[in-house]
């Protein structure tokens, strides 16, 4: 027995302003999913084991929550802010300190948007039902 695999943009349904803040932050996904590419293939040295771990927090996980938050906004919204969360609680725990500027949530800001408006949306369609 096979299962359809379907697999659809969030939908597009509810208010003008939140279909245009929808849209402007799944085109801003694309700008920082590009801007995280290119720094994650700068080169360098060799990655140690912990910044592997930080790797897969950020860009890895940030960008993985931001690609489905296309399609799931709430659940790919959570995936980016939580791999952001743990990103900062990684390195607060091993260096003492937070990242210091505002570029890695500026970098994950679309994910996060995307959420809200998850929420907002499905909070929209409980109320119209």
């Amino acid at each position: 027995m096979t299962l359809p695999m379907t697999l659809s943009l969030a939908t597009d349904q509810g208010p003008v302003a939140l279909r245009v803040v929808r849209w402007i932050a799944r085109a801003a996904s694309l700008a920082s999913l590009g801007l995280l590419g290119l720094f994650a293939t700068s080169g360098g040295e060799a990655p140690s084991t912990f910044e592997w771990v930080l790797l897969a927090c950020f860009p890895i996980g940030v960008g993985v929550g931001m690609v489905l938050a296309w399609f799931r906004e709430v659940l790919g919204g959570v995936v980016t802010l939580g791999s952001l969360a743990a990103f900062h609680l990684l390195l607060l725990l091993d260096e003492s300190r937070p990242p210091s500027g505002p570029w890695f949530l500026v970098l994950a800001s679309p994910g996060i948007v995307l959420l809200v408006v998850g929420l907002i949306a499905r909070r929209s369609a409980r109320r119209s039902a």
